[in-house]
């Protein structure tokens, strides 16, 4: 592990060094003015990722996407020699992620209309994946949340994953109010994704969670209304129950809804007799091209998907991760209208 740290660490490195110098170049300035501001900038995402000092994370998010970009860039630049294009490619580069920040900032309602062939009372569910609630996030961004979830007027609320991503606990203790104005008429369940393991303080989030009327199933199951709701640790985590143990006890001739954080396991859901997952985590790339990434890695990486009797709702995520920039991806809330046989 701490080798492939080091690697990782030499190679983040050596293209920091390759960007620098081509920035460097291109503005040909004071380079005892201008190296040892670009070195802090370059390791501002592990000063941020530290904690040691808090505008250098917003600074680091900012940075990853730059560094992303400008990859491409300098490794285009030890082959070609044309100042006026890469000039061009960096106001480029700027120029997307400025559009990026203010595009992340729209939240789409994004709509679906569901069939399920088993006898229960029709739902309206609203589906909010990847929040991502940290201190990096704008003031107001939780009470809008919950102000657009209040709009859809919901009989239920799912959350699969990924709601709370701090090592600061004070980021989630400061919004339980706000949290506790979510309306619905049978609940807002929800479950684990892979950041809420990161911040080394699962059981505090757990508590406020509890506190603010958030049901967190961990490999197990409720009924509500009607119907089954499942939820599952995830899929990084490899004490998680399978399927079969987890419905060893459901009547499956009524429905089966699934949250689980990862679009993963398909085969085990449809399997088991599960009606609906809902999942997340992709964030569908987040920003171009990552989105031709995802697409080859998961059989949905967004969107809809059926398997015989099992249909599958991949969201693109309420909230961003790192850099709070989306290009050629949408911030979503799910509307999902589920019919059943009467």
């Amino acid at each position: 592990m701490r080798i492939w740290f080091s690697v990782i660490l030499i190679f983040y490195a050596v293209l920091n060094w390759l960007i620098g110098r081509q920035i460097y170049d291109l503005l040909k300035i004071n380079k005892f003015a201008y190296w040892p501001i670009f070195v802090i900038i370059a390791i501002s995402p592990l000063l941020g990722r530290l904690s040691l000092i808090s505008i250098l994370d917003k600074l680091g998010n900012y940075w990853l996407i730059f560094f992303y970009f400008a990859t491409f860039v300098a490794i285009l630049g030890i082959f070609i020699k044309n100042k006026p294009f890469f000039i061009g490619c960096y106001l480029l580069i700027f120029l997307a992620i400025f559009y990026g920040a203010l595009h992340a900032k729209s939240i789409k309602v994004e709509p679906y209309n569901l069939a399920i062939p088993k006898k229960a009372n029709d739902l309206r569910v609203v589906m909010l994946s990847d929040i991502h609630i940290d201190k990096q996030k704008s003031a107001g961004y939780v009470a809008k949340m919950v102000q657009d979830i209040n709009a859809l007027n919901p009989d239920m609320v799912f959350l699969p994953g990924d709601i709370f991503d701090d090592r600061d606990i004070n980021s989630l203790k400061k919004e339980q109010e706000t949290l506790k104005g979510i309306k619905t008429k049978y609940g807002v369940y929800g479950v684990l994704g892979n950041h809420e393991y990161y911040g080394g303080n699962l059981s505090e989030s757990l508590a406020i969670f509890k506190e603010v009327n958030i049901q967190i199933l961990r490999d197990e199951v409720i009924e509500v209304a009607g119907v089954y709701i499942v939820g599952r640790e995830d899929a990084s985590q490899k004490s998680r129950k399978g399927l079969v143990e987890i419905l060893q006890n459901v009547d499956k001739t009524k429905p089966i809804i699934l949250l689980d954080h990862q679009p993963v396991a398909l085969d085990e859901a449809q399997n088991n007799g599960v009606d609906l997952q809902l999942s997340g985590h992709t964030h569908r790339g987040q920003f171009f091209p990552n989105q031709l990434i995802t697409k080859r890695i998961y059989e949905v990486d967004y969107g809809y998907l059926a398997k015989d009797n099992l249909q599958v709702i991949v969201s693109s995520g309420y909230g961003t991760w790192g850099p709070p920039v989306r290009i050629g991806t949408q911030s979503e809330i799910i509307d999902l209208k589920i019919n059943f046989d009467k």
